[in-house]
């Protein structure tokens, strides 16, 4: 943790001012508080491993104790949550590592960890939609300027997203300890992790920020009303700024992982001082599969949203964000790696460098299957044109390859 992330930090109970307790164990590397005590006038949490843990679940409170006996490697033992001895030091020895992949450490935290959903995030079809949207609003709101928050951004995938259109860097605010722990050493390296609870008071500063988003995971937050306040106070500030729940499931339709959804009006009535602009996400999904623009400033009837399993709210004092927003270009220079999809295997027996589109189960297929729309079926690459992409560049002949996923910019030893 930055020390002048501390500006924006605010006790999620009583609303007070936090810093680092002296008198306690902490340690400072450089300019990053690695471990230590934050308190303010009615609690204390405990920062591991570079992490404010702003929340008061059980967990916690076993770490904080860790914490305070100088224990930093007990404490993020018990924020990871292993169920044996044995699983931790296996996750530890492979963390400890130089080349380790984000998908064995991954793999390492057991089959509940979502594993698959994560993998394959950066190609599926919501992130595609979430992304563009995410581009578009950004870079408009954030032009002069101003920071960003991904709230419940799991291992920070779209908070990679915001790297470059937020300053200071973005803050990933995520329940899961060690979704944002992986987001800061593989998926958006430089982001500023916070753990907190989606269903508590976030624990940040009035206006701190421009830009506030919620991707994916708002049908699962229960104090819905309280959220949304929440992320509009987090933006209250003078000039452009936007609250932003992408992805977020319709009461009027079945969707898998249905969680506990409103309805498109019943989503609107939460946004009770900055009326949001609602949209369906199968026609945004249609206008990035199409290569754009990006129409925002289209208006649904309430036929067409009910009719739609996922919802996107936009909230925002800034007129230009309701506006068609070109689709930012594919990257010319990838941030991490130029990589073939992982849904490509080669075909068993076929040509050298045939791949076919392979999903990793039934029910990612079920859910995720709308990818077929731009992923072709089979791709042929010659392994020199493969190897071409580790220059960090793609070859012009692999460009339409790029645009349409089947080539990724991956981070860094992600897969």
């Amino acid at each position: 943790m930055k020390p002048a992330t501390l500006d924006i930090l605010r006790c999620p109970y009583c609303g007070g001012r936090l810093e680092v307790v002296a008198s306690s164990y902490h340690r400072v590397d450089a300019d990053d508080v690695r471990e230590g005590i934050l308190g303010c006038a009615c609690c204390v949490f405990p920062v591991v491993d570079g992490i404010p843990i702003m929340h008061l679940l059980p967990p916690v409170t076993a770490a904080r104790e860790l914490v305070e006996h100088g224990d930093a490697n007990g404490a993020r033992r018990v924020m990871f949550g292993f169920d044996t001895d044995a699983e931790a030091a296996e996750f530890e020895q492979l963390a400890a590592t130089g080349t380790t992949t984000y998908r064995a450490l991954v793999e390492a935290l057991g089959p509940h960890f979502e594993g698959g959903y994560f993998l394959y995030r950066f190609s599926d079809p919501t992130f595609i939609v979430v992304d563009a949207v995410t581009r578009a609003i950004s870079s408009t709101v954030l032009a002069g300027g101003g920071r960003a928050i991904d709230i419940c951004g799991g291992s920070g995938h779209l908070t990679r997203s915001l790297l470059d259109a937020s300053s200071p860097p973005p803050v990933l605010a995520d329940l899961y300890y060690a979704k944002i722990w992986l987001a800061r050493r593989f998926t958006a390296p430089g982001c500023e992790p916070i753990c907190c609870d989606g269903n508590a008071p976030l624990p940040f500063a009035r206006g701190a920020f421009r830009y506030a988003m919620c991707s994916d995971a708002f049908m699962y937050i229960w104090t819905k009303r309280q959220f949304v306040l929440e992320m509009l106070r987090l933006v209250d500030q003078a000039g452009p700024a936007a609250a932003v729940i992408t992805h977020t499931h319709n009461q009027c339709t079945w969707s898998p992982s249905h969680g506990q959804p409103l309805t498109p009006a019943g989503y609107r009535d939460l946004f009770e001082t900055l009326p949001p602009h609602v949209y369906g996400e199968a026609a945004l999904f249609a206008d990035v599969v199409a290569g754009g623009p990006l129409n925002l400033a289209r208006q649904e009837p309430m036929a067409a949203l009910e009719a739609d399993p996922a919802l996107t709210l936009v909230a925002s004092t800034d007129p230009r964000v309701f506006a068609a927003h070109q689709l930012a270009p594919p990257p010319a220079i990838a941030r991490g790696e130029f990589r073939l999809n992982p849904l490509y295997a080669p075909v068993a027996g076929g040509d050298p460098g045939r791949y076919r589109l392979q999903f990793p189960s039934d029910d990612y297929e079920q859910e995720y299957g709308a990818c077929r729309r731009y992923l072709p079926e089979e791709l042929l690459i010659t392994p020199g044109a493969l190897a071409n992409l580790a220059s960090g560049r793609v070859p012009d002949e692999m460009a339409e390859l790029l645009r349409r996923r089947a080539i990724v910019d991956l981070p860094r030893r992600y897969f």
